[in-house]
């Protein structure tokens, strides 16, 4: 799969893009919100998109935004944080995140949940695959 990573912190960005790599997928990362959505529009489609919920410049609201933006498929939307209070990962998986990952991520379960999006994406239509899982 095409995956969209986005975290402003580089050991994370290199030490996620290299288990993504290893297991086959294609990584394009951005090191803020702002260049996430560059990358939405200029290196798109993708199939998902894994963002870290607090940065600098920018959220993971808006890479959620720019995604619901994006046409269909739409990407699979995918929020990390270590900081997130209960309320704001209940409104990530309300503005249509999939899934939240606590930091320090834990790749048994990103590999889990992305093997579901893969399955996911073969057999029903966007919409409803993501829809029914958030």
């Amino acid at each position: 799969m095409k995956i969209l990573l986005v975290d402003d912190e580089e050991d994370i960005v290199e030490e996620l893009s290299g288990f993504l790599h290893r297991r086959g997928h294609g990584v394009v990362a951005a090191d803020g919100a702002s260049a996430a959505i560059r990358a939405l529009d200029r290196d798109g489609p993708f199939d998902v998109v894994l963002t870290d919920m607090r940065m600098p410049e920018g959220s993971g609201f808006d890479v959620v935004h720019a995604c619901r933006d994006q046409p269909e498929p739409r990407p699979a939307m995918l929020v990390m944080s270590g900081h997130a209070a209960p309320d704001e990962i209940s409104r990530i998986h309300a503005e249509g995140a999939l899934h939240f990952f606590p930091k320090p991520l834990a790749p048994r379960e990103l590999a889990t949940v992305l093997a579901g999006i893969a399955a996911g994406r073969s057999n029903r239509p966007a919409t409803e695959r993501y829809l029914s899982n958030a």
